[in-house]
């Protein structure tokens, strides 16, 4: 199947400048089974939640299919089709977990041998996180604290002298690793857990209430099932007093039946596209992208002449005081001179 696409590089974070086979998930998965033609004007373009309407601009007859990892839902006044993290499958929508990008079907590898794991681990538990903006996992930081210390070995509360330069290498030498999402939507589950698992370290996971859904529940700490943080702690320390315990734990497989979910393989995820490559546009929207495609050029339009405008307004202002001082400056040496010359005269004439 030849296909002519294209990425809005402007509308998706932090992959936009990668080529489509290093970039996220569905791309990169869909690179290896699929032939595209990365043309200028496509007849499906991939898009994001970022930027300024940019996906907007391209010719009413392209295709476009919204992806994001983050808890953004699509537009559908805009998106013909979408790949979101939300539990719905249909005709339009599938789901793909921002977590899926960290695990590679058949090719990553993971670490569930318990005496490769109990040799290495000399930790209890990390916290490694940037964005202090998540106050649970704050929160919890500081509970579970109280029972052992906790190293915060990224930007936020750290406490180990500096940033870990890598971060699965520190989880796997952790027995636990506080796994909290920014926030808490079903179905919004992100690196936060996955890259524990690779690792054999057990996720303390809050974020998507139906996680395990997606994941065995035997092999880490879901904080959805308990009634308090105070349960969560007890079972962290059972766990953590028990060598049998911790055993089970990471001995389990992360999937349940050791397989991955059969909506998130792949094969699932490929066969959602081939339906939208063969199908195209679902209704007539021709006439409605047209209209769209010209708000969002007479909306740049307006931006790039307000810009303008703004800037011809600040220019006048910087020049203005420039222009005022030189007649202020002119003006005084004007008046210096004139009161010089009187007493000069002054000085001059007898009384």
């Amino acid at each position: 199947m030849n296909i002519s696409c294209n990425i809005c590089r402007p509308t998706l974070r932090g992959i936009g400048d990668t080529p489509p086979e290093k970039s996220w998930f569905p791309l990169w998965m869909l690179s290896r089974r699929m032939n595209f033609r990365w043309d200028e004007y496509p007849d499906f373009l991939f898009y994001g939640d970022a930027g300024a309407g940019e996906h907007l601009l391209y010719p009413s007859r392209t295709i476009r299919i919204f992806l994001t990892g983050e808890n953004i839902p699509p537009n559908w006044n805009e998106a013909d089709y979408a790949l979101t993290h939300e539990r719905i499958w249909n005709e339009r929508h599938w789901r793909v977990p921002l977590w899926r990008h960290w695990y590679d079907e058949g090719h990553t590898q993971v670490m569930r041998d318990f005496e490769v794991i109990r040799n290495r681990v000399d930790r209890f538990c990390n916290f490694i996180y940037s964005n202090d903006r998540a106050k649970e996992r704050i929160e919890f930081f500081h509970l579970l604290s109280r029972y052992k210390d906790v190293d915060a070995g990224g930007k936020v509360l750290n406490n180990i002298g500096g940033r870990v330069d890598d971060k699965r290498a520190y989880l796997s030498r952790c027995k636990f690793t506080i796994a909290f999402e920014n926030e808490s939507h079903p179905g919004y589950a992100t690196e936060k857990i996955i890259e524990p698992l690779l690792m054999g370290s057990i996720p303390i996971y809050w974020g998507d209430p139906h996680i395990d859904e997606d994941f065995n529940p035997d092999c880490f700490i879901n904080v959805h099932r308990f009634k308090s943080y105070a349960d969560v702690i007890a079972e962290v320390q059972r766990i953590d007093q028990d060598e049998e315990l911790w055993k089970k734990y990471v001995m389990a497989p992360i999937f349940r039946d050791g397989r991955l979910p059969e909506r998130l393989t792949d094969g699932a995820v490929a066969d959602f596209m081939k339906m939208v490559f063969r199908n195209g546009t679902p209704g007539n929207l021709w006439a409605k992208r047209c209209v769209q495609r010209l708000t969002a050029q007479a909306k740049r339009r307006v931006h790039s002449e307000a810009i303008e405008r703004l800037f011809s307004i600040a220019r006048g202002i910087v020049r203005a005081p420039a222009r005022r001082i030189k007649h202020l400056l002119k003006s005084d040496a004007l008046s210096r001179s004139t009161e010089d010359h009187s007493q000069q005269l002054s000085e001059e004439v007898p009384e």
